[in-house]
């Protein structure tokens, strides 16, 4: 009997060990190599448990990193935003922060988001490349559930810091532009619907380098008929008018193309990760259920 149990047991350990392990992040460190650099831009108007709040959520992207902060103030979001977005989506108060590392050239942008209900992590990916960013993991959060809006004037702020690279600034006024029209006719056809319709417009006009309003037009209406969207003449006007403003920046479709298609590819192989990880627990519970109903017939149960 006292083998048995001993048995059971050292089965026991041996699974709760496995589910650590499948649990635990895996970090390793190269001695001596220079501690990966990262910078956080908090919102001026946090209280501390908010500020708390939201460093919780940062956490799980921090470990290991030299971190940097600088904090971002409503009056700075209004520079952007005034005459772009309704009043009530700048609020008076800056909570909305941001995490911003470098990658690697090549990595393209990958956004995150946590209590952000307006604008989806591909609408602020598009509207980053609009910026001038390229290769940088980006995460916004708030302490409690905001539009997001003005989130992207800290997400900025901290590429800027963490690159020590200035952004041009008629890039980063169309860049809020873009996100609000983009999150704007989102309420209209839906949030999946006007993002990839701004970004496959916005590439077809870079790719071809037209600037005249008939030719955009065109190109929305195929675009938009391929999609199955209906827009009304106000929504076309307004892309036409945003596809200009953007065409003279001057962007290349092969980086609107790379940075974009590395943030779905991630996207995707999160996805397969979670599946996989979904079947490794199935598995594992039939094996604990079959352990569980063993130990049941050695007691007597």
């Amino acid at each position: 009997m006292f083998k048995n149990n001993r048995l059971i047991w050292l089965v026991i350990l041996g699974l709760g060990l496995a589910v650590i392990c499948l649990r635990s992040p895996i970090i390793t460190t190269l001695t001596g190599a220079k501690p990966a650099e990262a910078v956080i831009s908090l919102g001026e108007d946090l209280t501390p448990v908010q500020k708390d709040r939201v460093m919780e959520y940062f956490k799980d992207w921090t470990k290991g990193k030299t971190l940097h902060y600088i904090s971002v103030s409503n009056e700075e979001e209004r520079k952007y935003l005034e005459g772009v977005v309704d009043e009530n989506l700048i609020g008076s108060r800056a909570i909305s922060s941001a995490y911003c590392e470098l990658l690697d050239e090549g990595n393209g942008i990958e956004v995150q988001t946590e209590n952000i209900n307006a604008i989806t992590p591909f609408m602020y990916a598009n509207a980053l490349i609009t910026a001038g960013i390229e290769d940088a993991r980006v995460v916004v959060a708030a302490p409690v559930e905001v539009s997001g809006t003005a989130a992207l004037t800290g997400i900025i702020k901290a590429f800027e810091e963490a690159s020590g690279e200035s952004l041009k600034e008629a890039n980063k006024y169309i860049a809020h532009e873009e996100m609000a029209q983009t999150s704007d006719l989102g309420k209209r056809i839906g949030q999946d619907q006007a993002e990839i319709l701004i970004y496959e417009v916005k590439k077809k006009v870079a790719a071809e380098d037209i600037n005249d309003a008939e030719a955009i037009r065109k190109i929305i209406v195929e675009t938009s008929a391929d999609l199955n969207i209906k827009l009304s003449e106000r929504d076309l006007d307004r892309i036409i008018e945003l596809m200009q403003k953007i065409q003279k920046l001057d962007l290349s479709v092969g980086q609107l193309g790379s940075q974009m298609q590395s943030l779905e590819r991630r996207l995707d192989e999160m996805q397969n990760r979670g599946e996989e990880a979904l079947g490794w627990f199935k598995q594992l519970k039939g094996v604990w259920d079959n352990l569980l109903q063993g130990i049941k017939k050695l007691l007597g149960a």
